[in-house]
């Protein structure tokens, strides 16, 4: 039985390490990688045109470091608002300026450093960038056994709402950060399954979408089905991420790389390793795409899964220690009765 702490060390971890993985691949079509690397399975500069291109071997990128600012915040046992989320933000974009910003959250920093309301400044986030960071989310309300999903969706979204709206507050946004928080909530608890993750996911895109302002949103749990039966029907890996690029997509669009992570999942039949492979060899948003679908199998099987040299290596490289983050995570009491103003971005 893989215990809780592993179950959480592993999802963390899993981000890292596709997140790390992933950076040489970002932007490449599917195509291009294979002329350039074959199949990557280890730490490689991306091509010279990247921002992080002469950055370290094995540094992360934005996934992992919001991934961990929201960790933290959590980690005090004060409820998740979106007025601490944005603070977060701001004080990380002045202390720590990272080349590793995407386009959503962006141009929610800088109206958020001019001063602007965390609850105005994402309504324009309709990117991945919500869902690439809600793993810890997931962790801290890892379970619940009066569910048949084990997953109380109303705290998880709760946490997964705030954490979004102050760069991603739309439909589309909120229904990714809902199935991937969703997802590792179910991949935390001792008798997951893929199955049930993927169920988790999709029950968390729905409910997601009814927060955030108005945007053009395909129905990602719709998407995450294409991608899961795409990857169920193909011959091998190798089809199953052809057909993942060629139907679903790789892009910033939740529809695509999100809903092609679980398709990796899927493929990967829940090994951290060859879905953070799959991820990192896929094209498009590769750090994003290994990076959730490593937190969610990582969360599934455990540390024990994930390749402890690689692991050392990024920790080594960024100064990270995710198993004392982790335990912080698994200790902390979920706080399930604090209620903070997501109601106004619900769609009536």
């Amino acid at each position: 039985m893989v215990s809780s702490n592993s179950k959480a060390h592993g999802c963390l971890a899993g981000v890292a390490l596709g997140d790390a993985l992933g950076r040489a691949t970002e932007f490449m079509t599917r195509d291009h990688i294979r002329e350039k690397f074959g199949w990557l399975d280890h730490f490689a500069a991306p091509f010279d045109a990247h921002p992080g291109f002469a950055d370290p071997l094995g540094v992360v990128t934005d996934d992992t470091e919001q991934t961990l600012m929201i960790a933290r915040l959590l980690a005090t046992g004060e409820p998740l608002t979106p007025e601490r989320v944005a603070h977060a933000l701001v004080e990380s974009a002045r202390d720590h300026p990272s080349p590793y910003i995407g386009p959503s959250t962006r141009r929610a920093l800088a109206r958020l450093i001019e001063g602007a309301s965390p609850y105005e400044t994402g309504t324009q986030g309709t990117t991945n960038g919500a869902a690439m960071r809600v793993a810890p989310i997931g962790i801290v309300h890892a379970g619940d056994s009066s569910t048949l999903l084990k997953v109380n969706f109303e705290n998880v979204l709760r946490d997964a709402v705030a954490a979004s709206i102050p760069t991603h507050n739309t439909h589309n946004a909120m229904a990714s950060a809902g199935a991937v928080a969703c997802a590792i909530a179910n991949a935390m608890t001792r008798d997951a399954t893929i199955e049930t993750i993927i169920a988790s996911a999709q029950e968390g895109a729905q409910r997601g979408r009814a927060f955030g302002a108005w945007s053009w949103a395909t129905q990602l749990e719709k998407r995450i089905e294409l991608a899961v039966r795409l990857a169920r029907e193909s011959k091998n890996l190798d089809d199953a991420l052809k057909s993942l690029y060629d139907y679903v997509g790789v892009g910033l669009d939740p529809a695509e790389s999100v809903a092609s992570a679980f398709g990796v999942i899927v493929a990967a039949r829940g090994d951290p390793m060859t879905a953070i492979f799959a991820g990192v060899n896929l094209g498009g948003d590769t750090d994003t795409i290994a990076g959730i679908a490593g937190g969610i199998c990582g969360a599934l099987r455990g540390i024990e899964a994930l390749d402890q040299k690689l692991l050392r290596e990024v920790e080594r490289v960024n100064g990270l220690d995710f198993a004392s983050i982790a335990a912080k995570l698994v200790m902390r009491d979920p706080i399930s009765n604090i209620q903070h103003p997501t109601s106004n971005f619900q769609n009536d």
